[in-house]
């Protein structure tokens, strides 16, 4: 192949390759020369009084693979000398930092594979040293993070009708959490904190003016009365949106509840049958293939009591969907609790109490429909990121971590 192609595929418009040293099984390496004759003064930004005092042992540098094999740049380093500043330098590449071995382009490359995966798959992978990889990684998050942050934040600022989503996730459960702060319209996650307590919220809000600088239409959360209280705070203007799938989880719950009330009352055999297949109570009825709504019935004709409360989850999803404005859906979410109240259970009871307390950030949903949805979908990577890393114990590396886990798909480039 001619030497000008090679040029071409390598990307370098700075070098021109001179000739093949060496073609392996697994390795290809190339000497180049910088296709300028001198370089500027660092001090004085001049070529005027620059010259050549001759060159010392030759730079090797990996770069991107050639057809599946290994690539090494054997570049000259170059002395220089300018007679105004009097001083001495070496010759500056820009394809690759000072004292390093590696291409920017080869460390970019392996960077946004190890932040896929691990740097242990990305090193082999590329054939290189694990840990070599890792500092790679460590040294490019903080920059990367920052960047996909400050242009979420700038979309944030900007966007008309904004639409927070406030929502938390467990690193260890039932002890230590954290709390994301995402925009849900723009699909992007702002800021992670540690805590969800109120006095860590409030502590946020103090620290972050850029947060309150928001002017957010509406903000969707859980039931938690410590982030309704702090939403109010910050944003009294904001519609307060109770997040619909939380709030349905407690009507699931109370259908659970009931069924295994009933379950100890059934013979052994039914009480079997009621016991494997009690997921099939949890989603609505139409979305269910044809067999196992055929279960469905089954289990239903087990107890009218089942069946009733089973019909009570079915019109609170029909509520949610079908409900056209607000107005409608305060009359319907009315006439559902009044249905609610005829089912002699106590879990029934809780769940209506629950429901009545929040009855305004619930029905607030039919004025502007978004949910935690996607929210949800994200703590999924955030786990699975976890899992891969081995929970980072460095703070600030494990949040860069995960705002580039959950901002880098939607604004890479």
């Amino acid at each position: 192949m001619p030497l000008q192609y090679i040029n071409e595929m390598l990307g370098l418009p700075e070098l021109e390759i001179h000739e093949i040293l060496s073609i392996g099984e697994n390795e290809v390496h190339l000497r180049a020369y910088p296709t300028a004759r001198l370089q500027p003064c660092p001090i004085c930004h001049s070529e005027h009084f620059v010259k050549r005092e001759g060159k010392n042992t030759p730079r090797k540098i990996r770069h991107l693979s050639l057809f599946g094999k290994k690539s090494y740049l054997h570049v000259p380093a170059l002395r220089l000398s300018c007679s105004r500043c009097r001083i001495g330098f070496v010759w500056a590449y820009y394809f690759v930092g000072p004292k390093q071995r590696y291409s920017r382009l080869f460390r970019n490359q392996t960077v946004e594979q190890a932040l896929g995966s691990t740097a242990a798959h990305s090193a082999k992978m590329q054939e290189t040293p694990a840990s070599t990889v890792q500092r790679m990684h460590q040294d490019a998050i903080p920059a990367e993070s920052e960047r996909l942050v400050q242009q979420a934040w700038n979309e944030a600022k900007q966007m008309e009708g904004l639409v927070l989503g406030i929502d938390d996730f467990a690193i260890k459960k039932g002890h230590t959490y954290n709390t994301g702060i995402h925009n849900l319209r723009g699909e992007t996650m702002l800021d992670l904190l540690a805590g969800r307590k109120l006095e860590d919220l409030r502590a946020y809000a103090r620290q972050h003016p850029e947060f309150l600088g928001l002017q957010p239409k509406a903000v969707v959360m859980d039931l938690a009365k410590g982030y309704h209280t702090w939403i109010n705070e910050c944003f009294p203007k904001a519609i307060r949106i109770a997040d619909r799938f939380h709030v349905h989880g407690y009507v699931i719950e109370a259908v659970q509840a009931v069924r295994k009330s009933v379950q100890l009352l059934l013979t052994p055999k039914a009480k079997e049958m009621l016991k494997r297949h009690h997921r099939l109570l949890n989603p609505q009825a139409e979305t269910l293939p044809e067999q196992e709504l055929s279960m469905l019935h089954t289990l239903l004709g087990y107890s009218s009591l089942l069946r009733s409360v089973w019909e009570w989850k079915e019109s609170f999803s029909r509520w949610y969907d079908y409900s056209a404005n607000v107005s409608l859906a305060q009359i319907g979410f009315n006439r559902w609790c009044q249905q609610g109240t005829q089912i002699d259970h106590e879990a029934v009871r809780s769940a209506l109490k629950t429901m009545r307390n929040w009855e305004e950030e619930i029905v607030n949903y039919h004025r502007c429909r978004w949910t935690n949805a996607t929210v949800e979908g994200r703590h999924n990577r955030i786990k699975a990121y976890q899992r891969r890393h081995y929970f980072t114990r460095n703070r600030d590396c494990y949040k860069a971590g995960i705002l580039i886990e959950c901002n880098r798909h939607k604004l890479s480039g």
